[in-house]
């Protein structure tokens, strides 16, 4: 478990630091988490309960994931590491070296340097994660639901767990996004393809090509050719900052992302 040190943090809707730039943003529940262009990560609370939370974390990391009150990152050696803040327990990683990696609420994946997925349980006498399916895979998202899905190494999309909405739409995708209760993909020519629940619109991608896709609670959110962000769904959080984007994450509520200054901006 690495070491966390306590300082201040931002709030919502405000660039974390004036002075810092990232490489890499991922909201969680009620936090986010990011790492800096030299390696090492923050994370930040996002919501009223406690807004000064924030750890600075020891190391550095190539990957990071947030979600429920806890994080995952993969350090520059291949190693998984998990930390929760002060109410979420049961989540050290397994051994090994990993590639890729996704954190959710019930189970958090990772896929090894040979393609094949591991995934494991989060909470002491919660739930042990459904089994992921055999093979290779290249890309890995895990909800905030009890659904997982990844995409093969030809590009194809595969759901597994409670909740996954049978099959997801054939064809190729270039990218992968698991919300509470819906998914969305990106085809290779940009345009964005949806599936699983649409009772706020979050499965109903406006028509237009996106360069990254970020599915969360009850919406969505794009990147657009432009690098302007365009939401839908349900929530304040369909009316982004018009800043210009690089990078997308999108929490059970709120979604961060990483400004083409390299700063990152969150809105709820």
């Amino acid at each position: 478990m690495v070491t966390a040190v306590l300082l201040a943090a931002c709030t919502i809707d405000e660039p974390v630091s004036s002075g810092e730039r990232f490489a890499a943003v991922a909201a969680g529940q009620d936090h986010s988490c990011g790492i800096r262009e030299d390696g090492t990560a923050q994370c930040w609370r996002d919501s009223g309960n406690d807004p000064g939370w924030a750890v600075y974390l020891s190391g550095k990391f190539t990957t990071i994931s947030a979600g429920n009150g806890y994080s995952c990152g993969i350090r520059d050696n291949g190693a998984a590491d998990c930390w929760e803040d002060n109410y979420q327990a049961g989540v050290d990683p397994p051994d090994g070296s990993f590639a890729a990696i996704s954190v959710g609420v019930q189970s958090t994946c990772g896929i090894r340097g040979d393609g094949a997925l591991h995934c494991w349980g989060n909470r002491v006498g919660g739930p042990e994660p459904a089994s992921p399916p055999e093979g290779s895979f290249a890309a890995i998202s895990v909800g905030w639901g009890d659904a997982s899905c990844g995409l093969r190494d030809e590009g194809t999309a595969e759901c597994w767990g409670a909740g996954s909405w049978a099959d997801p739409p054939e064809g190729r995708f270039a990218a992968i996004s698991v919300g509470l209760s819906h998914a969305c993909g990106l085809r290779d020519d940009g345009t964005a393809r949806c599936w699983g629940d649409n009772t706020a619109g979050q499965a109903d991608p406006p028509l237009s090509l996106y360069t990254a896709i970020a599915a969360g609670g009850s919406f969505t959110c794009g990147i657009r050719d432009d690098q302007t962000v365009r939401c839908w769904g349900r929530g304040g959080v369909v009316d982004p900052p018009g800043d210009r984007f690089i990078a997308l994450s999108a929490g059970l509520s709120h979604a961060c992302g990483l400004r083409d200054d390299n700063k990152v901006r969150c809105w709820d």
